[in-house]
Parts: structure tokens; C-alpha cells; sequence
């Protein structure tokens, strides 16, 4: 499939997605009751399954947002829980924690069982964990928050673990580690919490320094109930304005997808009194009030038209709509041409809080594969840009010292400063991500289709887009090994290649793969971490036509280096 996006002037959609190869019949439709989760056999199958020690799949792996995998088939369990927060526990002081550890799910249906595994090895460690006062869910970007408040204002430094596998699909589970910074563990920390968790795996958690206790046994002292959500709600008129927003009164409809941050948005709309209209606003672990994703899969990815068809089909009624996916670290933002591209909205945003907020001597924070229009902007602007490999834990620094006012990726991933220029979260934040959008709208009266129309004046009209090609495990790991030399190609669709590069522009970091250049264009080839495939982005200034053959010609460039290679 090729998927892209893109903005046309003078009102046509602001997303457009062509596809190459048709998209699931289901797509954007109810899920069907045969494809709805059996909880109680997923939560089973949690305690009772083991993962294979001689199967390398079954082990943990740390990616760029913690370990994932489901118990149906031993990649999520009791036991790889367990064995990740012992070794978080085992390293955590190292890492620079030695305060509590603040402690958030999501609305998963595994991430409960996984909460309490996570509380009796904090427990056996005599680790305090900072529990929600409500006993209720806890996004990702109230964990960053919490970390951050707590120490401005103590030298015994937290840090934090989040239960969620994000917008994957209903039957995955996932925990991942952030640290005193508030954002997303570096890789060294991640490794070494990998590494160390994959040795209490293989001897099934009876190494001398495994440590639990029941939760029935846990002393109270050693659950502190938190306000998550009091504190974060009370705190955002410090970063978006909501006087704004209060007097122009957008009619906006909120899609909570049964995510973590459902209580918030009803907090938030009744602390600022705002003309909101939540929907799937209850808890379903089995997320049956979903519609199925582009390829048929139940995915509650709030960038995917197909998983908010039902928001799109009622934007008719509003001004514009925002969801979020289950621990609400992404954003989805619809206007009345369509869901907006999270590349356009990550622009816009940029133009806008430049503009509005005073700041100086701050960057704006890209990935590789974010689009160019961003570079076009900042040079106009004489704004910096701090271009990183994928990955957020990238940006989490970069905000934390206040050098770049707002970090974001292509995948619908951002945050951004307080109105005063200091941190707000580390981590990405889709709530005030959407939060801003109905800012824009309030003070600009326009929605982000329009506002992004008026930059492309002059920059031209990118389109973006990816491909998902097969390739052998073997494969993957040469392409992280790819250098410059390796593409032999001396132009793509006609265009002369101008630069090929494995790294970041900021700092010279791998990207774990290839970019490549031309005047009008450019992709990048980077292997996946869950499949066994690559996935190739791309943007191109030659308009639909030309994205398409600027991704197919790259499918074959990297083909052919890889042939070459393996």
C-alpha cells in the first residue's frame, strides 16, 4: 500500500490518501463481533503463558516506545513484566532516581494485570510508587507532567513506567520506562533494561535479586496516591490559552476512543467550561466501538481516517474535532476538508505559537522523516531546527532545557513549551495538542486546512507519503548498516540525487538507514521493528504523480543496495 497525504490551495482536502492497492473492504467500518477480544482469555493467557526462551521473539525487546506483544502468543506476560521492572528497579539509581516512581496505564485490557505484576515488584523493592488517587487510568503525558513537577522541587529525583502499548490493537500490551527528565528512556537505558530484564526472563524470574510481594501485602506507605489529573487539568492555562478558547466557544467534538485520557476531557470541559461533545468517553477494553483500520485490523490510531470515520462523518455538526489514541501521547485534528496531516499540523502549530508566544533563542524539532515544509518555514522565520532520528526520547532534552519550543514527529507525536518558555512535558502530549488546535481556531477564526494553505503560498505543495516493503530479518539489519557508498543510483525519477546520509543533521545520530535527496524531494528507507519489512517515507514538491515515483523509485534503490549488501 502507499499511503500520502498532502494540502491543496483554494479548499480541497487537506489529506488526501490515494491508494496504489485497494484498502481493506472493512475499512472504516464497525468492528464485527467475531473480531472483538475475549478479555478473560487474554488476561488468562497473561498469567499462564511463558514466553519460549530459545524463541528470540518471545523475548523482551525494547524498542523506541518500551516492549510490546500480546499473551496469546507469550510476547506479553506475567513474566516479562515482572522481569522489566525488576530490572528497572535494578537500574533506576543508576539512571539518577531515587525518589518514587510515578505509575500510569492505559485502557487496555492488559494493562491491568500489568499494573498489578508492576506494583508488587515495585513493592518487594521497597520502591514507593505514585499511584492515581481515583484508582483511575493515567495517559502518558500525566506521567511526564508528574515527573517533571515533583523534581522541580525535590532533589530526590522520580522517574516513571507507563503501561500502555499505545494505539496498537486491542489484544497488546505494552510497558515502557521514562526517565527523571519526564521524557522516554535514552538507548542506553533502554538496552540496559533490556538486557538485564532478558536475564531474569531466561532463569523465569528465580534469580537471587528477584523481588515481589502480593498485592494484597503491600504496606500503604508504599502506594502514595497522586493527583494526575486534578493537577494536570488546573496546570494547562500555563501552556494553551483557554481564556481564548472559553470566549470564542468552538462547537468541538472530542473522539476520547475509550483511551486513558477519557476522565480528563470531561474535567477539562467542565473546569473551563468549554462547548465540547465527548464521545466513547467509557471504558471498553475491548474497544468494540471502534471501525477498523485502513488494512482490517481494530487499531485505535487517532491519525487514521478509517479509525475516526465515525468523527469524520459528524464534523459536519462543528467547528473542528480532536482525538487521541488509548494513553493519549497522539493527536488526531479534523476540520471540515478532512483529518489533517500530521506533517501540516506540526507546521502550523509551529507558525502559530512563534507568533503568539514571544519566544526567542528557541529551536523547532523535527525527525528525518518529517516533511521539508518545516525548513522552509524556520529559514523564513530564522527559527533553528533540530533535526533527530525517530524516536521522541530525542526530543525529550531538547524541551527539557528549553532549546527547541516544540518537538514533533510525522506519526502524529508533539509537544510543545509553556506560554513562559519553560517545559511542559518531555513526552508527547496529545491532549494539548488538540488542545491547541482549538486555540488556533479561536484566535485565528480559521481552521489548520486554512492556515497551512496560506504558508504553502510560495514553498510549494509537498506531498508525503510511505510504503511498507517485505524484506528478510538479515535484510533489516543491513540496512541500519547502510552507508552513503551504498546507493550506487545517480538520480530518482529523473531527478539528480543531490545528498545521501545515515545520520541526524543534529549531532550526526544514525537514523538506521538511508535518506536521500534531490531538489524536488526525498525518502528514507528504515527498517521496522515489529515486521519483517522496511518502510520507505518520502515527500515530493511534483505532486501526486511524482510522490508516486519518487517511492517507487526508492523501493528500487534501496532494493538494489540491499541485494547488493546481503
Amino acid at each position: 500500500m502507499i499511503e500520502y497525504q498532502g494540502c491543496k490551495i483554494r479548499g480541497l482536502a487537506l489529506k488526501i490518501r490515494l491508494e496504489v492497492s485497494m484498502t481493506h473492504k472493512l475499512a472504516g467500518t464497525p468492528v464485527q463481533e467475531q473480531d472483538i477480544i475475549d478479555v478473560q482469555t487474554l488476561v488468562d493467557a497473561y498469567f499462564d503463558n511463558a514466553p519460549d526462551i530459545t524463541d528470540p521473539t518471545q523475548l523482551v525487546s525494547f524498542g523506541t516506545s518500551g516492549h510490546r506483544g500480546t499473551s496469546l502468543n507469550s510476547t506479553f506476560t506475567d513474566l516479562h513484566v515482572a522481569a522489566i521492572t525488576q530490572a528497572i528497579c535494578d537500574g533506576r539509581g543508576q539512571f539518577g532516581a531515587t525518589g518514587p516512581i510515578f505509575v500510569g496505564q492505559d485502557t487496555h485490557a492488559l494493562s491491568q494485570p500489568a499494573l498489578v505484576t508492576v506494583l508488587e515488584v515495585l513493592a518487594g523493592n521497597g520502591v514507593t510508587a505514585m499511584v492515581d488517587s481515583d484508582m483511575d487510568f493515567v495517559p502518558t503525558p500525566s506521567i511526564s507532567r508528574a515527573i517533571i513537577r515533583y523534581n522541580e522541587s525535590h532533589d530526590d529525583k522520580a522517574d516513571g513506567i507507563v503501561i500502555t502499548p499505545s494505539h496498537n490493537p486491542p489484544d497488546n500490551g505494552g510497558i515502557k520506562y521514562n526517565a527523571t527528565n519526564g521524557g522516554p528512556a535514552d538507548t542506553l537505558i533502554t538496552k540496559w533494561i533490556e538486557t538485564r530484564a532478558n536475564e531474569y526472563v531466561h532463569a523465569y524470574c528465580e534469580l537471587e535479586g528477584f523481588k515481589r510481594i502480593s498485592i494484597d501485602n503491600i504496606e500503604p506507605d508504599q502506594q502514595v496516591p497522586y493527583d494526575y489529573k486534578g493537577l494536570y487539568v488546573e496546570e494547562l492555562s500555563s501552556i494553551i490559552n483557554m481564556e481564548a478558547i472559553q470566549s470564542a466557544k468552538p462547537k468541538v467534538l472530542v473522539n476520547a476512543l475509550g483511551g486513558s485520557g477519557l476522565g480528563y476531557w470531561r474535567a477539562i470541559k467542565e473546569r473551563y467550561n468549554l462547548n465540547l461533545d465527548i464521545i466513547n468517553d467509557e471504558y471498553d477494553p475491548t474497544f468494540s466501538f471502534m471501525t477498523y483500520d485502513h488494512d482490517g485490523k481494530v487499531r485505535m490510531d487517532c491519525s487514521s481516517e478509517y479509525a475516526m470515520a465515525d468523527v469524520i462523518k459528524q464534523i459536519g455538526n462543528y467547528d473542528l474535532a480532536v482525538g487521541n489514541d488509548p494513553d493519549y501521547d497522539r493527536y488526531g485534528i479534523v476540520s471540515p476538508y478532512g483529518l489533517a496531516s500530521p506533517n501540516a499540523f506540526l507546521v502550523t502549530a509551529a507558525d502559530y505559537l512563534f507568533t503568539t508566544r514571544g519566544w526567542t533563542n528557541k529551536g523547532v524539532g523535527k525527525t528525518v522523516v518529517c516533511t521539508t515544509m518545516i525548513d522552509k518555514w524556520a529559514a523564513s522565520k530564522e527559527v533553528p531546527v533540530y533535526e533527530v532520528p525517530v524516536g521522541f526520547k530525542y526530543f525529550s532534552s531538547l524541551l527539557f532545557d528549553g532549546e527547541i519550543g516544540i518537538g514533533g514527529e510525522e506519526s502524529a507525536g508533539a509537544s510543545f513549551l509553556k506560554k513562559d518558555g519553560t517545559v511542559w512535558t518531555t513526552d508527547k502530549d496529545g491532549m494539548v495538542m488538540a488542545l491547541l488546535a482549538m486555540e488556533m481556531y479561536a484566535v485565528m477564526g480559521a481552521t489548520v486546512d486554512r492556515l497551512y494553505n496560506n504558508l504553502v503560498v510560495g514553498c510549494g505543495d509537498p506531498r508525503f507519503g510511505r510504503i511498507d516493503a517485505p524484506c528478510t530479518k538479515e535484510a533489516k539489519v543491513k540496512l541500519k548498516q547502510l552507508n552513503a557508498s551504498s546507493i550506487t543510483a545517480t538520480e530518482v525519477d529523473g531527478d539528480a540525487i543531490t545528498n545521501v546520509r545515515t545520520t541526524s543533521l543534529y549531532k550526526d545520530m544514525p537514523i538506521d538507514g538511508v535518506r536521500v535527496e534531490t531538489e524536488t524531494g526525498w525518502f528514507v528507507a528504515r527498517p521496522s521493528g515489529t515486521e519483517d519489512l522496511y518502510k520507505i517515507y518520502g515527500e515530493s514538491y511534483k505532486g501526486d504523480k511524482g510522490l508516486i515515483a519518487l517511492l517507487t523509485a526508492g523501493e528500487e534503490i534501496v532494493t538494489s543496495a540491499l541485494s547488493d549488501e546481503v
